[in-house]
């Protein structure tokens, strides 16, 4: 995926609770659409974000904003919509029958939720599977500012 010029960097938000993001699981890997389709209330290596606040009004009751630069200068991978949505429209060409359905019903829900993903890169060597979600929550809020 390319990095985008200075002037196509949008703002990317998240609805989240108000006690802070909800911490991804890093020990959960899955694919762009099985976290966009299944993962909706689970957690996976990925954190929803999305270019336009009014289409995610269900996930939260508190306004979030992607410090974006903090999130690549950090090494994390922001996927952009259109990255996701040219992946998603890639797997529903190219994968297996039930890959195939799994994107393409991805592709409508990142479509109409102005989708993007963020995929996390710690270093999780040190830290034990079950403080691993506690650690992470430590970890990501700094890359989310709150709205008022």
């Amino acid at each position: 995926m390319t990095k985008p010029t200075s002037a196509a960097l949008r703002d990317y938000f998240r609805r989240d609770q108000s006690g802070g993001v909800s911490p991804p699981d890093l020990s959960k890997e899955c694919t762009f659409a099985e976290h966009i389709v299944h993962a909706r209330g689970k957690r996976t290596q990925f954190t929803s974000v999305s270019l336009d606040l009014s289409r995610i009004r269900d996930f939260g009751d508190a306004n979030y904003r992607v410090e974006r630069q903090r999130v690549v200068a950090d090494s994390h991978l922001l996927v952009e919509h259109e990255a996701l949505l040219d992946e998603l429209k890639r797997a529903a060409q190219e994968e297996r029958k039930g890959e195939r359905l799994r994107a393409a019903q991805a592709l409508r829900y990142a479509r109409r939720r102005r989708e993007g993903l963020i995929e996390w890169s710690f270093d999780i060597a040190g830290v034990d599977r079950k403080e691993l979600i506690a650690w992470a929550r430590g970890k990501i809020q700094a890359y989310f500012v709150r709205m008022r």
